[in-house]
């Protein structure tokens, strides 16, 4: 049995149908006399959707457009700032969790070793030389940099280098536009791979190579990995969401780019608009045809003109007058009467206008309103909900950044740092190579990343819940110390320690005259 479909539907042009088998359809509408068959597009009624569009991203335009904006667009600049501020701060700190289970080792026994490694690491993310292939950032400054020039640019490339000096791994960042294939004889990929937007792919899919711009204008293939070593060279940092086929990122601001330049140019016409009602103050408007008195250039002030040439060439002079305030004007002609600048129209709503387009550009980009314009006007409870909302986002945020800029750059510097015999780590070094065994390298380089904490609005309500959930044993002090503070418990228990034997020892004097006071006391008695 044969029916026909109707495809491809749009406005404007008649649709065209194909055959199809109404025996795979379901047996109920087969059988049927009173079904009818249709295809489901979405309209709910006929070009009620609009033409459908297969979209192709532009991201040589998307990058130009969203760099424009970001440099010249105020709500643009301080959408990105926001989230880096928020996301990043003074950058994700590490901490070093190895599965002691996994690699057999007993409970606890790997703490020291862990410490070690965080203290390392912090002091290699310190140095600007040691760890900046610039020798401009530390370890901080490179994540905020690559987090924004991500969310800029829709991707950013990490390559790892070494350094001659320290033999140790040194990050260099490269701006996405620079990742761009080559034209004619510049370059060609290896043998069935095959370059996307400057990315070369293997025919598994799998991402062989970047190809980048120099500065002389020539083009550089970059390799992923290392042909020998098969260590990771080079891969690329996404800002946003991005679809399961595609190589390169789209700009944050990809979605909102013509409404970010109408809300800008908005603000400018308003603003425009009250400048041009502070300067014309008032007029003198005449309805008899009668010689005016001049009221503003003809008293005892001080005056000034100004020649210009309009659009047709002709030349015009305007007569200006500075006023004092309070003026008073006496002896006008029969006719004239001083009328007051008006400047009301659309833009007087503008503040409400503006909270509606941000508050929808907020809402596109996981970011409470609130936080986004920095106006926490509401109460505690919808204050504390906006925060818990955005500590969703950031918690993702940290995870998605942590596995894709910062876990590599540990994990390669880590294997490093035992090649150089600079940190103790036996067989880390064998189980890198040896891939049957990615279980115990996975435990021995496990890590997990912290950003700053966003501060409760009540620290006592939030103390208070924390130890709640402690003694129900529903959390433990370690998850609530990075909650709250994002400091780590154990740390925190070798400090205290230390901090309170120092405040027993400058304390003694004073507790030994104490009991002197009070034996003395005893005896009087």
């Amino acid at each position: 049995m044969i029916a026909f479909e109707v495809l491809n539907v749009v406005e404007g042009t008649a649709p065209s149908v194909t055959p199809v088998d109404v025996d795979t359809l379901p047996l109920a509408a087969a059988v049927s006399n009173a079904a009818t068959v249709s295809p489901f597009t979405g309209d709910k009624f006929f070009g009620g959707f609009g033409t459908t569009e297969f979209q192709i991203p532009d991201y040589w335009t998307l990058r130009a457009r969203s760099s424009q904006l970001f440099t010249e667009n105020l709500y643009a600049r301080g959408i990105v700032r926001r989230l880096v501020t928020n996301e990043i701060n003074t950058g994700l700190v590490v901490e070093s969790v190895p599965d002691e289970r996994t690699l057999g080792a007993p409970e606890g026994s790997m703490l020291e070793w862990s410490e070690n490694v965080e203290a390392r690491f912090t002091l290699w993310g310190r140095g600007r030389v040691v760890c900046d292939f610039r020798h401009e950032d530390t370890f901080g400054a490179l994540q905020r940099a690559a987090r924004l020039e991500a969310l800029v640019s829709g991707d950013v490339l990490v390559a790892l280098r070494v350094s001659p000096a320290t033999r140790g791994v040194q990050v260099q960042l490269i701006r996405g536009d620079r990742v761009q294939s080559p034209l004619g004889s510049e370059g060609s990929p290896k043998s069935g791979n095959k370059i996307t937007h400057g990315v070369e792919v293997n025919p598994l899919g799998r991402v062989a190579a970047y190809w980048v711009l120099q500065d002389d204008g020539g083009i550089k293939r970059l390799p992923a990995y290392g042909e020998k070593s098969g260590r990771r060279l080079a891969w690329l940092v996404y800002g946003t969401d991005k679809r399961l086929d595609d190589l390169r990122g789209m700009p944050l601001l990809a979605i909102i780019l013509q409404s970010l330049k109408e809300l800008d140019r908005n603000r400018d016409a308003a603003q425009r608009k009250k400048l041009i009602h502070s300067i014309l103050a008032m007029f003198i408007e005449k309805t008899d045809d009668k010689p005016g008195t001049l009221p503003f250039t003809g008293a005892s002030v001080r005056r000034d003109t100004i020649d210009t040439t309009d659009t047709n060439g002709d030349r015009r002079r305007f007569n200006l007058a500075q006023q004092v305030p309070g003026v008073v004007f006496e002896n006008l002609q029969k006719g004239e009467r001083p009328v007051g600048f008006s400047a009301q129209g659309a833009d007087d709503r503008f503040g409400e206008f503006e909270e509606i387009v941000l508050s929808a550009i907020a809402w596109a980009n996981e970011i409470p309103p609130e936080i986004l314009r920095l106006a926490f006007s509401n109460n505690y409870s919808a204050s504390q909900a906006a925060i818990n909302e955005f500590k969703i986002y950031l918690n993702k945020v940290w995870s998605d950044f942590g596995e894709n800029f910062c876990e590599p750059i540990f994990s390669e510097w880590l294997i490093n740092e035992v090649l150089l015999g600079r940190i103790e780590a036996p067989g880390l070094a064998d189980l890198w190579r040896d891939g049957l065994r990615y279980d115990m390298y996975a435990a021995y380089i496990a890590t997990e990343w912290y950003g700053s904490i966003k501060p409760s609005t009540d620290v006592l309500k939030q103390a208070k819940g924390a130890r709640l959930l402690i003694n129900e044993g529903l959390s433990t002090r370690t998850r609530e110390a990075r909650n709250s503070t994002g400091t780590s418990f154990a740390k925190n228990i070798k400090r205290l320690e230390r901090e309170n034997a120092q405040l027993a020892a400058a304390l003694a004097p004073i507790v030994a005259l104490q009991d002197k006071i009070n034996v003395d006391s005893e005896v009087v008695q």
